[in-house]
Order: structure tokens, then sequence, then C-alpha cells
């Protein structure tokens, strides 16, 4: 890793990544959950809680959508996510520039607005792409390789991490898997565990199909072990 990148400052690119990308695959992922609450299986979203390690306080399903979607002291909320995400970028707009940051804030003042109307979840849609236009614009104005490979490692563990959770095909959890993760921790020495990297990959390719056996838990720990660099 490049000498000039401090270890606080690589782990607040590296977060900022995953909760950017957590952000993302959340609002996908609780889609299906509350299309099923409408449909009348009112317990789908404690199945979504399960799968997440996400502990059910709620009343009832309408007590976790709106919880889950906009609870600004539960760390476990999307708002909760998209703050932290902002939180790290404050601290980074010189490394990601304001263009990128602004994304992020934009789709905080959708959700806030979002709450205030109980607006329904397709509402939220611009979060999604906000999401997606933060990463366009990280592709076009992190120039700085160190910094983009922190960046894109944290996008493709997240993507894995909440796939695996959630059962996704291992098919498509490989797809990620090779999209570069062992080359992103080839590039970062000084803040990744390549053992631990070369352990994921064995795990996951030793799946196929959706076959999701005891060593998950495994799979997640290799995850959240990789990158080594802490504030």
């Amino acid at each position: 890793m490049n000498s000039l990148i401090s270890a606080a400052k690589a782990n607040r690119l590296f977060w900022l990544a995953r909760y950017v990308e957590r952000v993302f695959l959340s609002l996908n992922a609780v889609k299906k959950y509350i299309d099923s609450d409408i449909d009348g299986s009112a317990e789908s979203y404690k199945e979504f809680c399960g799968l997440l390690s996400i502990a059910d306080s709620y009343a009832d399903a309408k007590d976790f959508r709106k919880k889950f979607l906009y609870d600004k002291a539960a760390v476990s909320s999307v708002y909760r996510m998209l703050v932290n995400a902002f939180d790290n970028g404050i601290e980074l707009r010189e490394d990601i520039t304001s263009e990128s940051l602004s994304y992020i804030h934009l789709a905080m003042e959708v959700m806030e607005k979002c709450f205030v109307n109980s607006a329904r979840l397709s509402d939220l849609q611009p979060v999604s792409d906000y999401m997606l236009s933060f990463w366009g614009s990280i592709d076009e104005n992190v120039i700085t390789l160190p910094k983009m490979n922190i960046l894109r490692l944290g996008r493709r563990l997240e993507t894995i991490d909440i796939n695996v959770r959630l059962r996704t095909d291992w098919d498509s959890i490989n797809e990620t898997l090779k999209g570069g993760i062992l080359t992103n921790v080839n590039m970062l020495p000084s803040v990744t565990d390549k053992d631990k990297a070369l352990r994921l990959k064995e795990l996951v390719e030793s799946h196929s199909g959706e076959n999701h056996g005891e060593d998950c838990a495994e799979i997640i720990a290799c995850i959240n072990q990789v990158f080594t660099a802490r504030l």
C-alpha cells in the first residue's frame, strides 16, 4: 500500500465502500420480504432478520418496515448505514471528491422525505440509484490505485457477505469472487491477510448451485478478517 495512506484512512475507505454497498444490497433484498408481508406472510421479516443476524426487536411487520428503513438509532437500519457511509465520506472528501460524497447526501435526503411522507418502498428507488451513481463517480474521480483497490475490495467483500447470508446461489457469489478480490488483496499487502483471502476463495469455490453448508459462518469470518487496517 502507498505509504501516504494511513491505516486510519485505509479503514475509512474500506468501510465507506462496505456501507454504500450494504445500503444498495439491503434495499434490493428487503423488497422480497416486504412484498411477502403484503401478500399475507406476516412472519417473513423474521426470516430476513435471521439471515442477516439482525435482532428481532420489532412488534410486527409494519414496525419492521419502519425501523429497518428509517430508525436513526438502530445500527442495522438502512438510514444508519447511510449515516455511517457519509461520516466516513466526510473524512475522505478530498480523496473521493465532493461530487461522490454528494450522492450519499442526496440519498439521505430522499430517505428523510420518505419517512415524513410514509412513502412506499418503491419511492426509495432513488436511494439505490444514488448508490450506483456514487460508484460511477468513484470510477471517474479516484485515480490513486491503492485507494481504488481498497474501495473495490470493500465493495466486493460486502457483496459476498450479504449474498452468503441471504442464501444467493453460489454461482453468483463465485462471480463476485472472481471479479478481482485476490487482485485487490495482492495490491494491498500491508492492510490485508492473503491467507484469509485464499481460504475464502477455497470455501466459496467448494460450493455449487444453492447448497449452503455449515461453513457459511467461516466464510463470513474470513470476509471480516481479510482487511486488517484499523482506526
